[in-house]
Order: C-alpha cells, then structure tokens, then sequence
C-alpha cells in the first residue's frame, strides 16, 4: 500500500409528488460530466468488473430491465434484523407505483432530530425518459411520514431533463440540501454535459423559496475555457455539507470540452450565491497529474475544515482511494498531508472511498469505499483517522475473502463505534451489508455475526445495496439503498 501525499495539483406506495416544472436558469459560470444518467442502459450489476474510471458507481444502478424501489433495513443495537421497523425489519418505498420502468435509485439518506429517515435519489418522469430528483421522509418506525411533501415525496422535474439527487443532508434549523447535477437543455453550447443543481426544502417537504430561484440553485460555478463557446466545461456535486451557514459540495468537472476531471468543490452562500470569498473565486480544484481526479463526499467538522474523499489517478490506469482536507477557507490544509491530501494504493487498479464520516465529538474521521480490479473480488475498504494526533488506520477489510463486497456508506454512533454499510455478492445474489468497527480498524465482534449484519430484501437480486448508514437516537442502525421491486 502507497501512502502518498505528493502531487500537484426505501411495501408502502407513496403517491403524488410536487413536480417543478423550472425553465433552466443560468447562475454562474458552466458544467458537464462524462456520466450522464439518462436512464442507464449499460451499468454493471454491482460487484462486476467495471472499467477503470477512477472510482465506479457498478452496483449502485438499476440493471437495465429491472425495475427498483428505495428501501430502508433496521437492526437492533446488537445487529439482528428489528423486526418492529417497517414491515418485518424493512421499508420498501415505490414512489412510482405501476412504473414498471421507474428504476428508483437511491444515492444517500440522513437522519434528522427526530429519527426520521430522508432518503435522496431519482426516478424515472411519468411517461418520459427522463429521471427525476426524488426526496422520501419516513417516520422513525419506517412509515411513510405523508406530512412531507405530497403523500411523502417531493420530486423536482427540470425541464424535462434527468436530473438526481446525489446526496442530502438536514440542516440544524430542520431544512433539507440536496446535491446532485442536471444536463446542459438541447442548445445550450455544442454539448451535453451536467450543471450542478441544489435544492432546499423546508421541514414540511415544499421548496424554500428564499434559496436559489424558487428554491433551486442551478449552476455552472467555473468559468468557460473558450471565449466563445462560452458553455463549455462541466461540473457535479456528489455531495453537500453545511458549513456556518454556508454550502460546500464536492464532485468533479472539467473546465473545458475534453480532456480528464478534476476534483472539483464549491461553496455557495445561505442564499444560493456562489462565495466568491472561498478558495479561488468560489472554487477549489485538485488535479494530480492531468488524468481523472474525483470528490465522491464529505463532511464538515466542527471546526468548519471540509474533509473530501474520492480517488485520485497518479498514473494511468492506476486509480487510488484519496482523502483530502481543506481549511475553512477552502485551502489545502497542511497539517493533514503535505499538499493537504492523501492516496493510498493497494496494487489494485480501481480503489476509492465513497462514504465520509466525522464523529459527534470532532475527535475522529472515518471513510469507507472499496479496492476492485486485477482480476480479483472487490473488497471493502475502511479509513479511520484521529483529528488530532494519533495512528491512522486505512486497509482494506473483505468481509469474504472469496465474495464481492463494497462499502458505500460510514457513520459513528455516540460512542465512536464506525459502521460501514454496502453490499456482499454470494452465488449471484446481492445482499446488504453493515459492519461495525472499533477505531483501530478491528471488527466489533459483538455486532452481528462476526462484526457484520447482513439482509436479504430480495432474493436473487443483483442491484441490492445499501448506500447509506444512520444510527437512531437509541442506538439502531438503519441501512438504505436500492432493490429490486418484488
């Protein structure tokens, strides 16, 4: 393993929905991406293969003919299945009941004040081919919470385009962030390629109209790399974390028409502005080596650093998990690593972190991805560290040696115990995952079966994943992700 800081650069149907129809407005510079959702007709069933793209998303889409629901899995303190959660242990939600096309995919969820689970994702427009951005409130006990929104869902249609939502968070006033990205609209520029989106709810599920234009936030925050087609270059936000009052994403980009992304990170103002007073203009960029550099997530810590992870490509087709602390002000922080990031290869050519976590006190930080390629199965991965002094742990942690097995998703509990939520493949059969870990990397053996508590929603499932972990103000532990619909 290299560790290297060197380098340059949720069966309950929730129907209705409140669909915002938005004309796309500019506000700010320009956006793309090269993984345009638009619904996927080609994404690996998770844990296969995929090509090397510096941190792959296979086992988080729906595969093509397969229709998929949200759902969210409850374990009791010791990790057996609380059968007391939904129905039997398990929320299934269907927010486009008799789509048999909606392909519902859930890319992160959030515990607020009140235990209740907010699930952020996309499914597909009714009767168009386009997806949605989709957020989903359950009560503690897994019901759907029909005060939210319209029946429990807010959904947000611009113009017609796909759009998602990537992750979320719950501010300490109750509203709800959202992150994610949407196309350029037909026209714009000779390209597609995505524009970052953010939206605020209030508690009650409707959008906050004091944020952004009618509460969304529709942006291109870099500045064109050609004069004159001036829309050029591209951006995402993968994650959002709020910082005194103001929004800091992560994600990727490019500042013009071709060539590699960057890790790219924004923050923008309690009003949806870009802060111009942050990092350069607004904006921080980490390009390695000129090849694919990715932000995946984040999270703020308490003394308002932002810690980034993703992956980072030293050398072509070698794609390494990276972390990455910025100071409040969006500078590289040097007292986490020399150039204020870290890599860490493992002699495989896929490895990355997807999952960010701070501890309640401040006093520890956690990340959570996976190793592939080579030729051999996926692996977990895990990263803990000590904000302060201390040994930091980082190694891969298979939970079968034999078995795909990815970490999407990290959390602490009150006690600074690390739960670790993903998916294990056995005999072609998907199944969701939390493991729980003392802060020096070692299992927690009283959890589960060895440290690992596993769920089965659908047998015989191939997109199953859990893509985020939440620990309940009592200590339980709620896992959400995609499955098949039964």
């Amino acid at each position: 393993m290299r560790n290297n800081s060197e380098g340059a650069g949720l069966r309950a149907s929730l129907v209705g929905a409140v669909v915002l129809a938005l004309t796309l407005t500019v506000a700010g510079g320009c956006g793309d991406d090269d993984e345009i959702i638009d619904p996927p007709d080609n994404t690996p069933d998770a844990g296969h293969e995929p090509p090397t793209d510096g941190g792959t998303d296979a086992g988080v889409q729906p595969t093509p003919s397969t229709d998929t629901a949200f759902a969210a899995v409850r374990f009791n303190t010791n990790g057996t299945l609380d059968t007391t959660f939904g129905t039997g242990g398990v929320a299934v939600v269907d927010v486009a009941p008799g789509n048999t096309s909606a392909r519902e995919t859930l890319w992160g969820a959030a515990r607020d004040s009140s235990d209740r689970i907010v699930m952020f994702g996309h499914a597909k427009g009714t009767d168009r081919l386009d997806v949605d951005r989709v957020v989903v409130r359950l009560s503690a006990n897994g019901a759907p919470d029909t005060g939210f929104g319209t029946s429990g869902v807010n959904t947000l249609n611009v113009s017609n385009l796909t759009d998602n939502a990537r992750s979320g968070i719950i501010q300490p006033d109750g509203k709800i962030v959202t992150s994610g990205y949407t196309p350029h609209p037909t026209g714009v520029g000779t390209q597609t390629g995505n524009r970052i989106v953010l939206t605020r709810l209030n508690d009650d599920g409707k959008t906050d109209a004091t944020f952004g234009s009618k509460g969304v936030v529709n942006s291109m925050p870099i500045p064109p790399a050609d004069p004159v087609n001036t829309e050029w270059g591209y951006a995402e936000a993968y994650a959002v974390g709020y910082q005194a009052g103001k929004y800091v994403t992560t994600g990727y980009g490019r500042f013009g028409n071709t060539g590699a992304v960057d890790l790219l990170a924004f923050r923008y103002t309690s009003t949806g502005q870009l802060d111009t007073s942050w990092g350069t203009n607004g904006t921080f960029s980490l390009d390695l080596v000129g090849d694919n550099d990715r932000g995946r997530n984040l999270v703020v810590l308490p003394d308002n650093r932002v810690f980034m992870v993703g992956s980072g490509t030293p050398a072509a087709q070698n794609v390494d998990a990276m972390a990455v602390m910025l100071t409040e002000n969006g500078a590289r922080d040097t007292s986490f690593a020399t150039e204020g990031y870290k890599l860490f290869d493992f002699g495989r050519s896929d490895e990355a972190f997807f999952g960010a976590a701070v501890s309640a006190d401040g006093a520890w930080i956690a990340a959570a991805g996976y190793v592939a390629g080579g030729g051999q199965d996926d692996d977990a991965l895990l990263f803990v560290r000590p904000t302060g002094s201390g040994t930091e742990f980082v190694q891969p942690v298979p939970i079968s040696d034999t078995a795909n097995d990815r970490f999407w998703a990290v959390t602490f509990d009150a006690s600074g115990k690390v739960y670790a939520a993903g998916f294990i493949t056995e005999n072609g059969d998907n199944k969701m995952i939390v493991a729980r870990f003392n802060t020096d990397g070692s299992r927690d053996t009283t959890f589960g079966t060895n440290g690992v508590a596993t769920h089965n929603v659908v047998q015989a499932g191939t997109d199953e994943t859990a893509r985020a972990v939440m620990i309940q103000s009592d200590g339980k532990v709620v896992i959400a992700g995609t499955v098949e619909k039964k």
